[in-house]
């Protein structure tokens, strides 16, 4: 019996006999066409995110909010989304567990179309943040699109190639999202030839940026409609066969822990009586719940310019490389493990609280700089009070190519970087330089005109630099951190609920901050976080300096080559199979 109470799988020759690929899992093939298919989905939610990033704070001015306080509101709007997908997405999670992936995701994306619409169409702040929340709440994505691509690759050597095309996707998406919040709000202003003044963007002046949003979301959720297949696998009750692998459950396929202990009836059973089967199905959704409620690791983190979702037990830690470890930093198998005696050690906790520190600041780096931009000035030199007082396109520009940066940095900066100097050598310096990079900011707004543009490209490219190095190797030190493989699920889950929380606080206080002592006080607030984070170094431990040496296959490398490395090293395939229930 399994540890659980499930019932033990068949030998594979009493099962029916499929195809040889499907047998064996290693001799799958790769699935591309599905994952561009889920990739131009997941490619169309950052670009309604991202684009009101640009405009979040002039459009909560425009209706009605007093400018001192339009930090704070313009905060609780960029919050409102993630709010509501955490109360909602446990539901989706349980829905699509009885319905299938495939139209649960379609309508996550049909939610944010219409949240879009519906924000760029608000007259009053309150409708603009009922927009948001329905939003939210209607968009189960974070954690159903990750379950899908963890059950369109059934051979371990794909993962790390098709893990590494989310991150890119979604930060591709950021770019063009940051850009075209920029540049297309407002249209009657900017483009008055194109646009008329009393027309229906001259009096919506922030919908444009939200219908091309929209647009380019019913278009993925058509290719979807027709090209994107169901991944939810289909169990047969009355053979107790089990289609869901041991090692494909975890904190990236959340759902299919739920799928495995309550299969779906069969097609005979369902003949058999409706009743029973209308019974099964509501009380799975019910069962549901409180399956994926008793996960911490559920709650879904706020929307980012850049996917931070992450999973212990794969090896991409976040990023869109595949990171390999000495074979003695990997921990012992499911079998030799035993449970530890405390999961949450010293170590663990502290590398959560970093994590912590670090996922609030760079949110609230996120949400405060456009505010910043484009808060009127309140003296000249060195302004500690205003901003900069940039127009939309300006910030629209700084935004895109913010995403340019972080897409480089992660690209091609980040594996050099950490293989020369190692994970906690890497680790140490950015989390010690990281406050400057709030610090300078206020005092950017005294440099000569000409020379403001390459400070804050400097700023950009200091904190693109810092915190795609600083959050993958916190990961790297909190998997080896964990006292057994038989736990990595509850710390993951653990550490992504205290980021989610963290970057869901972050735009509402940095906000309240900014409206309450000027922006000088709101980035030195920042700045202040940062410094915890590095005080809390004279506390880490000394083991943490062991986790040094890693060696990271390129992601860009894997997407542009999907056959350059077929055989991984055997390394590699241990870190990438490691996946196991709590």
């Amino acid at each position: 019996m399994h540890a659980n109470g499930d019932t033990p799988r068949r030998p594979a020759s009493s099962r029916h006999q499929p195809d040889a690929h499907k047998e064996d899992p290693k001799n799958a093939p790769f699935p591309l066409q599905q994952l561009i298919i889920i990739g131009i989905c997941r490619f169309s939610e950052p670009l309604a995110f991202n684009s009101i990033l640009a405009y979040s704070y002039v459009m909560v001015k425009d209706l009605g909010v007093q400018e001192r306080d339009a930090a704070f509101y313009s905060g609780l709007l960029l919050s409102a989304y993630a709010i509501a997908e955490a109360i909602t997405a446990l539901g989706w999670g349980a829905i699509s567990d009885v319905y299938g992936r495939k139209p649960v995701a379609l309508i996550g994306l049909a939610g944010v179309a219409l949240s879009s619409v519906g924000f760029g169409l608000a007259k009053t702040y309150w409708v603009a943040l009922l927009a948001r929340f329905i939003g939210g709440a209607l968009n189960g994505n974070v954690a159903i699109m990750q379950t899908m691509v963890a059950e369109m690759v059934t051979n371990p050597e794909h993962e790390p190639r098709a893990y590494a095309t989310q991150p890119f996707v979604w930060t591709l998406g950021g770019i063009i999202g940051s850009a075209m919040g920029g540049f297309l709000a407002q249209p009657a202003k900017y483009y008055p030839h194109l646009f008329s003044q009393v027309g229906l963007f001259g009096r919506f002046p922030y919908l444009l940026p939200n219908l091309v949003a929209a647009g380019g979301i019913v278009l993925a959720i058509i290719q979807g409609m027709i090209f994107l297949k169901e991944t939810k696998p289909h169990v047969k009750e009355e053979d107790h066969d089990v289609a869901v692998e041991e090692a494909s459950i975890d904190e990236r396929t959340p759902l299919n822990h739920f799928a495995r202990l309550h299969p779906r009836p069969s097609v005979a059973t369902e003949r058999g009586s409706l009743r029973s089967s209308m019974r099964h199905r509501s009380s799975s959704v019910i069962a549901g719940l409180r399956e994926l409620r008793a996960k911490s690791s559920f709650m879904v983190e706020a929307p980012m310019p850049v996917d931070t979702h992450f999973d212990l037990r794969r090896g991409s830690f976040a990023t869109m490389h595949s990171i390999r470890l000495p074979p003695h930093e990997i921990l012992p198998s499911t079998r030799e493990a035993e449970p530890p005696k405390k999961t949450f050690n010293f170590t663990v906790v502290m590398l959560i609280l970093s994590m912590s520190l670090f996922a609030y600041h760079q949110m609230a780096y996120i949400t405060n700089l456009p505010v910043w931009m484009l808060d009127d000035e309140h003296s000249k030199g060195i302004d500690l009070i205003g901003g900069l007082s940039l127009d939309l396109h300006g910030v629209g520009t700084y935004l895109a190519v913010n995403g340019l940066i972080t897409l480089i940095v992660q690209g091609l900066i980040f594996p050099i970087f950490v293989e020369r100097f190692g994970v906690w050598t890497s680790f140490f310096h950015m989390i010690l330089w990281y406050p400057i990079t709030y610090i300078i900011i206020p005092f950017l707004s005294g440099l000569p005109d000409i020379l403001v543009g390459p400070g804050i490209y400097v700023d950009l490219i200091l904190q693109a630099f810092f915190g795609i190095i600083v959050f993958p190797c916190a990961l790297i030190m909190l998997k080896n951190a964990t006292p057994s493989p038989l736990v990595l699920g509850r710390v993951n889950g653990a550490a992504m609920s205290a980021c989610c929380l963290a970057r869901t606080l972050s735009s509402p206080i940095v906000g309240w901050v900014y409206a309450a002592g000027g922006s000088a006080a709101s980035w030195w607030s920042l700045a202040a976080v940062s410094v915890i984070g590095v005080i809390q170094l004279i506390w880490m431990p000394k083991e943490l300096k062991k986790t040094n040496k890693v060696h990271i296959e390129n992601g860009v490398k894997e997407i542009v080559h999907p056959h350059h490395h077929e055989h991984h090293h055997p390394v590699a395939n241990n870190i990438n199979e490691e996946a196991v229930e709590d």
